[in-house]
């Protein structure tokens, strides 16, 4: 896989596509057969371009149990393109989509929670935070651009920027 973080896009002019792309995602999720998707939601920086960002599709999907996630649903989204990711993700299981099977680089993760649950309520307030709070854009912006420099792999990446999306939420 794809070791380190994807250089950082600015373009406004990209987020009509990004938005397209999204709601291609959103009906293959929605039109599995018997799928456990309740709903989508597109979130992180590709949703709305307030502060530069990784060229990643961030997708908030809700299912009303993560048991709901099984290996007959994991085998589907396969089909479909995606591979779950083997972390120590607390409550959430997470599956990348990425360009190739050579390079491996993500284009789009799919943060799978349950609904109703306080991580998903967290992924939701901090998403509206940043994007629509610009203190917590300039925030997280400078972070995230301090985490990025250090060279750091993408695993480092995501686990920094998980205490950041924290840090904001309890500051909210």
């Amino acid at each position: 896989m794809y070791q380190y973080v994807q250089p950082f896009i600015i373009e406004e002019d990209v987020t009509d596509s990004f938005h397209k792309q999204y709601e291609n995602y959103r009906d293959t999720l929605f039109n599995l057969l018997d799928s456990p998707v309740k709903s989508t939601e597109h979130i992180g920086g590709t949703q709305h371009l307030n502060y530069p960002t990784e060229p990643i599709i961030d997708i908030l999907v809700g299912v009303h149990n993560l048991h709901d996630i099984t290996a007959l649903d994991e085998k589907r989204l396969n089909y479909e393109g995606f591979y779950r990711l083997h972390h120590q993700y607390k409550k959430k299981v997470v599956m990348a989509k990425f360009n190739n099977l050579i390079d491996l680089k993500q284009i789009v993760r799919l943060h799978i929670l349950q609904l109703d649950t306080p991580l998903y309520h967290q992924y939701q307030t901090v998403n509206t935070s940043l994007k629509q709070d610009t203190e917590v854009q300039t925030f997280f912006a400078q972070h995230k651009q301090e985490i990025y420099h250090q060279n750091s792999t993408i695993r480092h990446y995501e686990t920094e920027k998980e205490k950041y999306f924290q840090y904001i939420f309890k500051k909210i």
